[in-house]
């Protein structure tokens, strides 16, 4: 088994790691793409949610 990194054939166990590492980046690529596909208004939830900084940033005059 061997991949190919550019045009360097890189063969065994490394060729492995790195076809296994490639699997699960789309997996969790696809998984947070299909995350906002189903529920949109996801996102905007997350963004309306008050940020653990803004009470440093009550600045009382």
């Amino acid at each position: 088994m061997s991949v190919s990194i550019g045009d360097v054939h890189v063969p065994g166990v490394i060729a492995r790691i790195v076809q296994d590492n490639k699997a699960i980046a789309e997996q969790a690529l696809n998984e947070m793409i299909n995350k906002h596909k189903d529920d949109p208004a996801h996102i905007i939830k997350e963004i309306q949610q008050p940020s653990p900084f803004s009470q440093f940033l009550d600045v009382k005059v």
